[in-house]
């Protein structure tokens, strides 16, 4: 496997490191060549490997330290859905793997709190999508409660579907915001927790070229139901 072709070059270096991983040509305990040996050995730029190596580390494979190195911690990725998004092929991958069982469709009219919430004008009218979102490879238990908005006057199929691209998210800039909240009565019902129970919040808006808001996403998500581990 090279890294040539279509597929991003630090998505493919990543791949091939992680097939070395998966087929124990690199062992767990072993130190993966550093930042320049990858970049010299495949002809990538260091911001392209550490990209790669970036999305091993966020699959929980293996742990980077200054002045120690990379060394692999796992044959396998800890977790298929990783809810915060780092690129558009991200939030691509999180519409592919899973999907909203049985959701609420149609228009709303935003009060005050919801206005707040998606961050548009109270009054203003939106076409939405919500319910919980499962991996399609495991439908019985929810990961989190989804709210997909989109300005009212905007072609709704690829949203009803889930159906879109990398390219179709890269079209505009993705504005992530991750904060804690609780989880509500109906939610919690849904998801199967305790209400009023910690959730981690993301949301991620969506603007034109003038700034105008396209879409929000907003994913509720149990706390015992995510993590996330950063390396310092």
């Amino acid at each position: 496997m090279t890294v040539n072709g279509p597929m991003p070059q630090h998505q493919r270096l990543a791949e091939l490191l992680l097939s070395q991983i998966a087929d124990g040509s690199v062992g767990i305990g072993d130190r993966l060549p550093t930042e320049a040996e990858l970049g010299a050995a495949h002809g990538l730029s260091r911001g392209t490997v550490r990209r790669a190596l970036g999305r091993l580390e966020q699959l929980g494979m293996i742990v980077r330290r200054p002045g120690a190195g990379t060394t692999v911690v796992g044959s396998a990725p800890v977790s298929g859905y990783h809810p915060v998004a780092q690129s558009p092929q991200d939030i691509a991958t999180l519409a592919a793997e899973t999907r909203i069982l049985s959701p609420a469709i149609g228009e709303v009219t935003l009060d005050r709190v919801q206005a707040e919430r998606v961050g548009a004008a109270t009054g203003s009218v939106w076409f939405l999508v919500e319910g919980p979102r499962h991996r399609r490879s495991e439908p019985d238990v929810a990961l989190c409660w989804s709210e997909q908005y989109l300005r009212s006057d905007l072609p709704r199929t690829a949203m009803v579907r889930g159906e879109f691209t990398a390219a179709d998210v890269a079209r505009f800039p993705v504005q992530q915001t991750i904060s804690a909240g609780v989880l509500s009565p109906r939610h919690a019902a849904a998801l199967d927790c305790e209400p009023g129970s910690a959730a981690l919040v993301i949301a991620r808006r969506n603007r034109d070229d003038q700034g105008r808001l396209i879409s929000v996403g907003i994913h509720t998500h149990p706390a015992d139901r995510y993590s996330i581990t950063t390396i310092i």
